[in-house]
């Protein structure tokens, strides 16, 4: 899939240069091209800020145009007539959110391009929409990806309603196309934050500090999945991906010394685990995937890290302190994947800066305190016993192909399980691979309990974790593990919807299947 796609952006590229235009919209945003050759990136010092759409009258409307990227080859979400500024949804628990999406993708091929692949559910350049952590229906006009599809003139229409005891923090929404969201998601950076309000109420010191709201993407065309590569050398090896935040690469973030910052991290790269660091501070996290750390009960409120694991599809919002010598590096450092993993180096991200001048300002340096209560919810209350233990191994083979139980994903396949609505699962995730997976369940967090057989001291809920890979030492050695409690107490989540690896390229080769709730 994604060789067809790079001779589509290299012919589309081509067509540009030859003909000094293109048929579509060209990004009128500045841009400078990236030696690693990745896409271009937009030229800022300072952090730039999505614009934010919110909710009035209870609902936060906006309308987002998929169309081709003709500096790129690659498609991309226009917002109001501007290329790759992808709006934030702010909204208060119980409001609703309207989306309509338009789908101006081009149906066929440029002149002596080949036809487009086929996948099981769709083309290439069909849309739709997911909304990435949400406790929501998975049924039209909601959060459903199974049967919600628009082709190239086609548009579609959502509304999902935000539960009046939603966990406030961060979410996301993105396309969720089977065979494409590796594409359309991850190398071209088609993603959205959703922020539910309310986490400053539950930690009153957080609405006193600068709020950064970051998107990390990891865009371009990369190399192809090999599932069997070695991965030797994890901390050198590229990827040819730009890594950028809110599509700037490198920025400056400006922070005084001492000051403390609330950032509210999304990492929406295709297949990179985030290792987050300040260089000489430590950070102080609050929430994972939009539920606050205490958010199960005896959990405390905060944590303080050296680094933050932040895997694909995942969010940390955590509090960063001004360094006192007035600059620091905010980077990811190397991570590893397995002997078959994708490389993940040591990345700068953006460099802290104190600021300078009249641009000094007063600010809070308060610790944390827990105000008033989270949410009472089915996450937030006493959980009953689990009613079913399952046993649920994720595997891959050299073509690449990937599987759930052995059987690789098509639309056509019956649910893998039937749960119950009003239930706990004790769910024993197995990695038999040796590269790590990102296990991701749509419309419900569950409880991270243990870690290859080892208790978390303070268990956390989540929706998208790591699984440790296959260890290697002594001949094949031990498959990695989690034992997660998953919560389906929630009777709004009825109805069919997905489990998968949220490594893109993964997914879309099999690693998926569904799910109904009765």
């Amino acid at each position: 899939m994604k060789s067809s796609r790079l001779g589509l952006a290299v012919a589309l590229a081509w067509l540009v240069a030859c003909a000094g235009r293109g048929s579509g919209p060209v990004n009128p945003l500045p841009q400078f091209p990236l030696a690693n050759g990745g896409a271009p990136g937009l030229l800022h010092t300072e952090l730039p800020e999505p614009p934010v759409v919110r909710a009035v009258g209870g609902i936060a409307r906006l309308t987002l145009v998929a169309t081709e990227n003709y500096s790129t080859g690659q498609p991309t979400f226009a917002y109001k007539g501007v290329l790759k500024v992808i709006p934030t949804i702010l909204v208060k628990p119980g409001d609703a959110i309207d989306v309509k999406v338009v789908n101006e993708l081009p149906s066929e091929p440029p002149p002596g391009m080949a036809e487009p692949q086929m996948t099981d559910m769709g083309t290439p350049d069909d849309m739709n929409l997911h909304f990435h952590g949400m406790g929501s229906s998975p049924k039209k006009p909601g959060d459903d990806v199974l049967t919600t599809l628009a082709a190239p003139g086609q548009t579609l229409h959502y509304v999902v309603h935000v539960p009046a005891n939603q966990e406030p923090g961060l979410y996301w929404y993105h396309p969720h196309v089977h065979g494409e969201t590796s594409f359309q998601v991850g190398e071209s950076g088609m993603s959205g934050a959703i922020v539910v309000a309310g986490l400053e109420h539950h930690l009153p010191g957080l609405s006193k500090m600068k709020q950064r709201l970051i998107i990390v993407r990891a865009t371009g065309i990369g190399d192809d999945a090999q599932p069997q590569h070695t991965n030797t050398a994890p901390c050198t090896t590229k990827d040819h991906l730009t890594t950028s935040l809110n599509d700037a690469v490198r920025p400056d973030i400006t922070i005084a010394p001492g000051e403390k910052q609330f950032f509210r991290l999304l990492n929406a790269t295709g297949h990179k685990t985030l290792r987050l660091n300040v260089e000489g501070e430590k950070l102080e996290l609050v929430a994972v995937d939009g539920f606050a750390l205490d958010s199960y009960p005896g959990t405390p409120p905060t944590k303080l890290e050296s680094t933050l694991i932040v895997p694909p599809a995942s969010r940390a919002e955590f509090v960063v302190t001004g360094p006192a010598s007035g600059h620091a590096k905010f980077r990811t450092l190397c991570y590893d994947t397995g002997p078959n993993g994708d490389p993940d180096p040591e990345i700068l991200l953006a460099n802290l800066k104190a600021p300078q001048g009249r641009e000094r300002a007063s600010f809070s340096s308060e610790p944390l305190v827990v105000g008033s209560p989270l949410p009472r919810n089915v996450y937030t209350t006493q959980l009953p016993p689990p009613s079913v233990k399952r046993v649920v191994i994720f595997s891959e083979n050299p073509k690449p192909e990937f599987f759930i139980n052995g059987q690789a994903y098509s639309t056509k396949a019956k649910p893998m399980f039937v749960v119950h609505v009003g239930t706990t699962e004790e769910w024993h995730v197995v990695n038999v691979t040796q590269e790590v997976h990102d296990f991701h369940i749509h419309q419900l967090h569950f409880l991270v309990q243990k870690i290859n057989g080892v208790p978390v001291s303070h268990p956390f809920w989540a929706d998208s974790f790591i699984i440790p890979h296959r260890s290697v030492p002594g001949g094949k050695g031990v498959p990695g593990s989690l034992d997660l409690l998953m919560n389906f107490r929630d009777s709004v989540i009825r109805g069919e919807f997905l489990f998968h690896c949220h490594i893109l390229d993964h997914e879309d080769q099999g690693m998926m299947a569904k799910i109904e709730a009765i």
